[in-house]
């Protein structure tokens, strides 16, 4: 075999959040299905790009119309804000708070050498994997941030461990503003409790690819069959069959999340959340179809994936996707900012050689699905900034509705991150509502003693690193793991009741 091992270091550049007209925040799609951790779990330590302050940016936030309810809100202390990243204080959201708000003279305590002109105090995880442990830290010490992103990956587990409190009371989800939103946030409704104030919708996660490796291999463009209606499971096996060359390390497909993301287009998670519960889809036919799919990409069977838990101790190698060896990419928009747009600058490449493509869509199915990611900031449990929390949730509602901030923002991703407008006019055609109906998947957010993202080795992790990374039997995998899932599902249920 003429396989050559490509090392990456192992710290990832920070996620950028908040900034343009998406987030770029790294949800339970990453994580390594091996027994090491995932790049993006080390985003705490890395570096992260400062955005410069945009002038059209805040030219347009200061024309945003404002309700009356929405200004009487006063703020007098800067937000406590954890994360693994830094809340950007140029992003469109940051800028309108300051327009409706002003920028709160106050600091908690503990943190005096805060910049005067901050909006915020940035608090930073130890690491990706650590997150949810250290939030309990400040929770149990009644050091409470006031806020937190939202993820899946934590969700509703995160609320069992009474880290997060609900929305209601605070948040008045049922006014018009809200409206494009609602019917997103009533699915993250949890035991008729509202706690997810939802202000975009994105793709969880792509396919990444360049044009000039698939015209050089002779295959149809993606988005192009996207567009056609022609963009299936079958056409997407009839290029990775053809590409996958093992012998030449050359390989379809390459990420973490390739499992989830193929599963949620038959049109259910895993795990899902309904009317409030956990339900579980494990005897899914179309789940079970997916799975065994699959397992062919492992290289027990054909050999479809890149065997990243063979040449690259378990971590996706962009360098093999920008070298031409691997033809599809899975990861977020997040990606393209943080690696991928580098690669473009290193190599000359010609500004429409990056491309992304949405999972495909099972063949023959009347509707077209797709995992969903959500943007949302919890409320933390033992907050001592209720108003400050709600003046942020309102500035981010708004400057996600209004026109001008949006093309503001719009502008801004394309100065500072060096997006393309065709890329951002089809990241506009796969967030409109019409264009997919939405998945979430909730099988990691069930406890991470059993669905622990940064290891396959517990009983959700089996379910599908088994299949995906171990060539096994889904039937099989699933008997082997039901019955401790399940158990657990019934129990977080329980607290509902």
């Amino acid at each position: 075999m003429n396989k050559t091992t490509k090392k990456l270091s192992a710290a990832a550049l920070a996620v950028v959040m908040g900034v343009t007209a998406f987030t770029g925040c790294s949800d339970s799609s990453g994580g390594a299905t091996g027994g090491n951790t995932s790049t993006e779990s080390t985003t705490a330590t890395g570096s992260q790009k400062v955005m410069s302050s945009n002038e059209d940016v805040k030219s347009a936030v200061d024309n945003v119309s404002v309700a009356e309810d929405y200004k009487n809100i006063k703020v007098d202390t800067k937000l406590k804000f954890m994360a693994w990243y830094d809340i950007q204080e140029a992003a469109p959201s940051v800028e309108l708070f300051k327009t409706m708000y002003g920028t709160p003279e106050k600091k908690p305590e503990g943190y005096e050498s805060v910049a005067d002109e901050n909006v915020f105090v940035n608090i930073r995880v130890t690491n990706y994997a650590d997150r949810y442990i250290d939030l309990a830290k400040y929770v149990q010490a009644d050091e409470s941030p006031d806020t937190f992103p939202f993820e899946t990956s934590n969700y509703p587990y995160g609320i069992y461990q009474n880290l997060f409190q609900p929305i209601d009371g605070v948040i008045d989800t049922t006014t018009e503003d809200w409206a494009e939103y609602k019917p997103i946030i009533d699915m993250f409704n949890w035991g008729g409790k509202t706690y997810t104030p939802i202000v975009d919708v994105n793709p969880a996660t792509l396919l990444w690819y360049r044009k000039s490796i698939v015209e050089e291999s002779g295959f149809d463009d993606p988005w192009e069959l996207f567009e056609k209606g022609e963009w299936t499971w079958s056409k997407f096996l009839e290029m990775a069959r053809k590409f996958t060359d093992p012998d030449n390390a050359k390989y379809a497909a390459d990420g973490y999340g390739l499992d989830h993301a193929f599963i949620a287009t038959t049109g259910k998670p895993l795990i899902g959340l309904v009317d409030g519960k956990l339900v579980s889809n494990l005897n899914d036919a179309n789940i079970e179809k997916c799975m065994d799919m699959l397992r062919s990409f492992d290289d027990t069977q054909e050999q479809l994936r890149y065997p990243r838990e063979i040449e690259n101790n378990w971590a996706p190698s962009y360098v093999e996707w920008a070298n031409g060896n691997t033809l599809f990419l899975e990861d977020g928009t997040w990606r393209y900012e943080e690696t991928l747009r580098l690669f473009k600058v290193k190599f000359q490449w010609d500004d429409d050689e990056i491309n992304f493509v949405p999972f495909p869509q099972m063949d023959e199915a009347d509707t077209y699905y797709h995992e969903m990611k959500q943007d949302a900031f919890m409320l933390i449990a033992g907050s001592k900034n209720i108003e400050g929390y709600k003046a942020w949730i309102y500035a981010n509602l708004l400057s996600s509705k209004d026109e001008a901030v949006k093309a503001a923002g719009r502008q801004q991703s394309i100065d500072e991150f060096d997006w393309t407008e065709e890329l951002l006019d089809r990241l506009d055609v796969l967030k409109d509502p019409t264009t997919f109906t939405a998945v979430f998947e909730f099988k990691n957010g069930i406890g991470p003693d059993i669905a622990d993202t940064s290891t396959g080795e517990n009983p959700v992790g089996h379910l599908t690193s088994d299949v995906v990374m171990g060539g096994g039997s889904f039937a099989t995998v699933r008997e082997e793991n039901r019955g401790v899932i399940e158990a657990r599902l019934k129990e977080l249920n329980a607290t509902t009741e």
